[in-house]
């Protein structure tokens, strides 16, 4: 009970602290350029990333990551990772720490306090779950996005598993990549749930994360493309497995 309210105090002080910040640098604005749309959502995902780091500090989680030099100096790329928990994007922007990312969530993220307000803030993308034409626009966004030199990251899975399991990959979120031809940067995430869903309050855990080798899409044939959605779930289940107990 005391660590839940810690992070919640903890996100409330940020959130008031950064507001200004926040608001400057909010990239919603369609008469931004390019380049200062970058150099603004630099700012936001730095400012995200701190609180990131603050509610897992918070939390009493501790993170243990394998394979960080996977991890490239820049994008564009797609960071597909399995999704356990709602603690997976704070770790996720704690983990990436130099080529700001943007995240596309389910349209539920967008309600959460705080977290929904620096992801408006920072542009990211939302699936309407069950909504076909909707969930196809997000995704020619986040192609649009990429093509534009901006990093993604998506949890194929399409929701939490709330457990050590993983579940199959969504084959549509791999048009982000080969309509793109950008890398796949494949990771796996381990008791997430842990520090919330597990007992339905915060509790301290350790994370453990793993971090495989960029997958050049590009350099894919044609074949190759059409089994990648089954090959890189089976990369980040085998990464998942060096890091389960």
């Amino acid at each position: 009970m005391l660590r839940g309210i810690w992070v919640l105090w903890t996100m409330g002080f940020h959130y008031l602290t950064f507001t200004s910040k926040r608001k400057k640098y909010r990239v919603d604005n369609k008469a931004l350029d390019c380049a200062t749309k970058q150099a603004y959502r630099a700012k936001i995902y730095e400012i995200m990333r701190e609180l990131s780091r603050r509610m897992i500090r918070a939390a009493g989680t501790e993170l243990v990551i394998k394979g960080k030099e996977n991890l490239p100096e820049h994008g564009p790329v797609v960071y597909m990772a399995n999704h356990k928990g709602l603690y997976d994007s704070p770790i996720m922007a704690t983990l990436i720490d130099k080529d700001p990312a943007i995240f596309i969530g389910k349209d539920e993220t967008k309600k959460m306090p705080v977290i929904g307000d620096w992801f408006d803030a920072m542009g990211c993308i939302y699936i309407v779950r069950d909504d076909m034409k909707q969930s196809m626009k997000a995704i020619l966004d986040g192609i649009d996005e990429l093509k534009q030199g901006q990093s993604v990251v998506i949890f194929p899975e399409g929701t939490r598993q709330k457990g050590p399991e993983m579940g199959s990959f969504k084959a549509g979120s791999f048009k982000l990549a080969t309509k793109a031809n950008v890398p796949i940067v494949p990771i796996a995430i381990q008791n997430s749930y842990k520090v919330l869903e597990e007992k339905k309050w915060i509790q301290k855990a350790t994370v453990y994360v793993n971090v495989g080798k960029p997958i050049d899409v590009a350099a894919l044939t044609a074949e190759e493309k059409k089994k990648l959605p089954q090959h890189v779930e089976d990369i980040v289940r085998a990464l998942l497995a060096e890091i389960t107990e």
